[in-house]
């Protein structure tokens, strides 16, 4: 196992090492904690969710949403994010 530091500023901001922001290769990360230990977990991409938008996409009319906004739509009801 190997250990990587980061300092967290006085607005609560942290800089990912970049060994681990190659890895993770996602714009978003989601943290989850247990106990006294916290992880960060990858959200897919969109190409990586590739089937995943069919319910917008078949119901684009009804919705009316975009692929932004279906995508956006999409995350927000799997992480639930407000």
């Amino acid at each position: 196992m190997k250990t990587l530091k980061a300092k967290i500023s006085k607005k609560g901001q942290i800089t990912i090492p970049k060994e681990i922001r190659n890895e993770l290769n996602a714009d978003y990360v989601e943290f989850i904690k247990e106990g006294e230990r916290i992880f960060i977990k990858k959200i897919p991409s969109v190409d990586e969710l590739a089937g995943s938008l069919k319910k917008y996409s078949k119901n684009k009319s009804k919705t009316g949403l975009n692929e932004e906004e279906a995508w956006n739509e999409h995350v927000k009801e799997k992480y639930r994010i407000s």
